[in-house]
């Protein structure tokens, strides 16, 4: 039981890691794409550096066999380019349309979208206290990014860029319902699982940036758009190594229980805005309390769960 706990606390603290660089990514995104840099080169830069970055370290590792995909190419590429290609794309593309406060409410809506996915293929019902803790922390979010006025939201909406954020989120759903299929299946490491797929996807990512430079819906970034914004594609890049964290986490808590934590990234840059000397209202406030109790609730419901049997 102590080990499990031990476990428990390992697999928590990789999702918080996780979270914390997604809560420094987005900022660091919205303001490259302000600087000048299209979503489609945004995301070219990142991975080609990225799956680079991860890849060292999987070769440091584990060694070159790891480096092998035995027989999964396909597989490896299809989720790859779902997860890679189509969350950035999407993300950098609709943020550019749409606004911080629905690119994270549109985030947090990932469990909710994990509940459903996982329900419809494994056709078992979660939990009702993870429906419920993933449902308050919902709202906890909410009350975050809108500071109780719904009407702010409403009036500010951009129907495209939450299309695009919406599809975003559910691409990262999927992929992650698939690496973490294959790391529980063949017992793959989340390095080399997050390793092998962001390659793969990197030469989807490239296709499809040359394709629509070619088409004109993008162009190469100005030398001023980069020197703007190198301290931005340096966190982007280092950020990608998050994703090891994720995988592991996510196997190790499950999808529906570890995407949960998926909540805290908008409270993140909720704290960043704080150090930024944003003011910060008693209903921001109470909604990130809301969240972060609906995480510690689900976590001791889950651990609950696992010592029972």
């Amino acid at each position: 039981m102590k080990e499990n706990r031990i476990e428990n606390y390992k697999y928590t603290l990789y999702l918080l890691i996780t979270v914390l660089g997604w809560g420094i990514m987005y900022p660091a995104s919205k303001h490259a794409v302000s600087s000048g840099i299209d979503g489609y080169y945004l995301t070219f830069i990142r991975y080609v550096l990225g799956a680079l970055l991860v890849s060292t370290v999987l070769l440091l590792i584990e060694g070159k066999k790891s480096y092998q995909t035995e027989g999964k190419t396909f597989q490896l590429w299809f989720f790859g380019t779902i997860g890679f290609a189509g969350l950035n794309f999407l993300t950098f593309i609709g943020i550019g349309f749409s606004s911080a406060e629905h690119a994270t409410i549109i985030l947090a809506l990932m469990p909710m979208l994990s509940i459903i996915l996982s329900s419809i293929l494994t056709r078992n019902i979660p939990n009702i206290k993870t429906i419920l803790c993933t449902v308050l922390a919902f709202v906890g979010i909410v009350l975050v990014i809108t500071n109780g006025d719904f009407n702010n939201l409403i009036a500010s909406s951009n129907f495209v860029g939450d299309l695009l954020l919406l599809a975003a989120t559910t691409c990262w759903v999927i992929y992650t319902y698939f690496a973490n299929t294959i790391i529980a299946k063949y017992k793959w490491s989340a390095l080399r699982v997050t390793a092998l797929s962001s390659s793969l996807g990197v030469i989807s990512i490239i296709a499809i940036t040359l394709t629509a430079s070619f088409l004109g819906f993008a162009s190469p970034p100005s030398l001023d758009a980069l020197t703007s914004s190198g301290f931005d594609i340096f966190v982007l890049v280092i950020t990608t190594l998050v994703i090891i964290t994720w995988n592991a986490g996510i196997n190790g808590l499950g999808a529906i229980n570890g995407i949960l934590f998926v909540n805290l990234v908008p409270v993140i840059s909720f704290i960043i805005g704080i150090y930024q000397g944003h003011s910060i209202s008693y209903t921001e406030i109470i909604g990130a309390i809301i969240t972060i109790i609906a995480l510690i609730l689900n976590n001791i419901f889950m651990r609950s769960i696992k010592n029972k049997k």
